[in-house]
């Protein structure tokens, strides 16, 4: 077995950037290479979900700074963590989520294929979050977020996705997930750190 070659930061948000640009101009294609693909959900979590759940927390951090006229340095930093607890926590619970009902929309149970479903279907709701975080006033850039039902839908007509009448269903199930989780942990969180 071949070990892993380490990739640096600079790489890492590079390799990161294709992929997203690759799930946006041509998702079909994309997903192919991501289904070829022989990687684990720590490398799917390390390698993209990781870094873009950080820009999201830095820039939440950042611009409560920024927009702030007390510029309380406590209160932006708990933002910025229940930011980044609520979209990491969210992205697990999805896939947790997804990959014990797979066998339910007959498919074999597979962590993998969760991951990649799961995360790289978040890429909107990542990116939107960033920039809706660094300039408040785009709030109308939250529609974006329905692309990801697109990639699920795309993601799930995979070689290993459930039958053809399942898959729309299915890839519904996921978009929920991914949307709904991250949304209840922020409310949550930020009932918690008001209190």
């Amino acid at each position: 077995m071949e070990a892993k070659q380490p990739v640096n930061t600079i790489q890492m948000y590079r390799n990161l950037g294709e992929r997203i640009k690759g799930l946006v101009v041509s998702p079909g294609a994309e997903w192919q290479k991501i289904h070829r693909e022989s990687t684990t959900f720590n490398d799917i979590l390390g390698n993209f979900a990781l870094p873009l759940i950080g820009l999201v927390a830095l820039g939440t951090f950042l611009s409560h700074m920024i927009n702030q006229q007390a510029f309380i340095f406590e209160f932006a930093l708990k933002k910025a963590i229940m930011i980044f607890t609520a979209l990491f926590g969210g992205t697990f619970l999805s896939w947790f989520l997804v990959y014990k009902l797979m066998k339910y929309f007959r498919m074999v149970t597979s962590r993998e294929l969760a991951a990649k479903l799961t995360i790289y279907s978040s890429a909107p709701l990542y990116v939107v979050s960033l920039v809706s975080v660094l300039i408040p006033e785009f709030f109308f850039v939250h529609i974006f977020v329905l692309y990801s039902l697109y990639l699920c839908y795309i993601g799930v007509r995979g070689p290993a996705g459930p039958p053809p009448e399942r898959q729309l269903a299915f890839a519904f199930f996921v978009f929920v997930a991914l949307v709904i989780i991250p949304y209840l942990l922020r409310i949550v969180l930020f009932y918690l750190i008001t209190v």
